[in-house]
């Protein structure tokens, strides 16, 4: 597991992982990207000219969740903010599935 000192190489290396597996099962068209928002980063899935929002991740703490904190998506607009999923910080998305987060 790594540690990332900044969050955007820690976004990398989670879009890395959201690429390498969806491919293992067989979505190999599919792209992830992410673009930054006043309060959080949104994943982006593209997939054949189609886009979803796949998750979200905080940009600073506030009082539920820390910098870096992985969110499910609620819609293409705002996150589920019932728990973290994981932190891009920290590394080890080896529990983020294709199958969801």
């Amino acid at each position: 597991m790594s540690v990332y000192k900044n969050l955007d190489e820690g976004l990398q290396e989670y879009v890395a992982h959201l690429t390498m597996d969806y491919g293992s099962h067989g979505y190999t068209r599919r792209v992830f990207q992410y673009e930054f928002h006043r309060k959080y980063v949104h994943i982006i899935s593209t997939d054949d000219n189609q886009r979803s929002s796949h998750s979200w991740v905080m940009i600073n703490d506030d009082k539920k969740f820390k910098r870096g904190d992985i969110l499910k998506s609620a819609g293409w607009k705002a996150p589920a903010r019932n728990f973290s999923r994981g932190n891009v910080l920290c590394g080890g998305f080896k529990h983020i599935k294709w199958a969801g987060i």
